[in-house]
């Protein structure tokens, strides 16, 4: 699948990501919901998240899929959207994997990204103005 040309709204969640998530889920007690989204941290610029939560903000976008409530906080909304979230096991390594048609660079870890839209380099820098 190419990700750039694939862009549900408002993410995306394959079956292992699924099957990972209902699992872990089920072992967390009262902290039954899973928020993800993206922090500003990194060499370069954002870092996906995700951790699971007994309850949202009245900000969060709220999405279900397959019985699992996933929250998404609206200031990471628009930097994820069209993603596809997946589970990866790669040798000795596994995790959640975001695929994201709005990355434009990808640190050499591979745990930070930039986006390629102006208007998230705007908003930033509009941001850095006012303080």
């Amino acid at each position: 699948m190419n990700p750039r040309k694939h862009k549900p709204e408002p993410l995306n969640f394959t079956t292992k990501a699924l099957a990972h998530f209902k699992h872990m889920v089920s072992m967390q007690g009262k902290e039954n919901k899973v928020k993800l989204g993206v922090k500003k941290m990194g060499c370069n610029g954002y870092s996906y998240f995700f951790e699971f939560t007994s309850r949202a903000n009245k900000s969060d976008h709220k999405i279900m899929v397959d019985d699992i409530e996933f929250y998404i906080p609206t200031d990471s909304l628009e930097i994820i959207r069209g993603s596809q979230v997946d589970f990866t096991i790669e040798g000795l390594n596994q995790g959640v994997k975001f695929i994201n048609p709005n990355a434009s660079a990808v640190c050499g870890c591979g745990e930070s990204f930039t986006v390629r839209d102006e208007k998230f380099s705007s908003d930033t820098k509009t941001a850095q103005k006012k303080n």
